[in-house]
């Protein structure tokens, strides 16, 4: 899966991803920290069963099929 990741105007450790190319005016969090997006990346390739500390492939890609987004809290930038 390719998806886009933002990140947080506010809020230097929040990201959001999101299936490549969706409109993310149309994803509703209710945390405010996510109503001002950047983007960050775009057509990152997302597969398998990847578990690194603030990465988990499997449940980005869970989180997306059944929320159409996923929320991240990491320590530090991606890069």
């Amino acid at each position: 899966m390719k998806i886009d990741i933002y990140k947080s105007a506010t809020s230097s450790n929040k990201y959001l991803s999101v299936l490549a190319g969706s409109d993310i005016s149309k994803v509703d969090i209710p945390d405010p920290d996510y109503a001002k997006l950047i983007h960050q990346a775009s057509a990152i390739d997302v597969e398998g069963d990847v578990h690194q500390p603030g990465y988990d492939s499997g449940l980005i890609l869970k989180d997306i099929q059944q929320h159409g987004y996923h929320l991240h809290h990491v320590k530090r930038a991606f890069s």
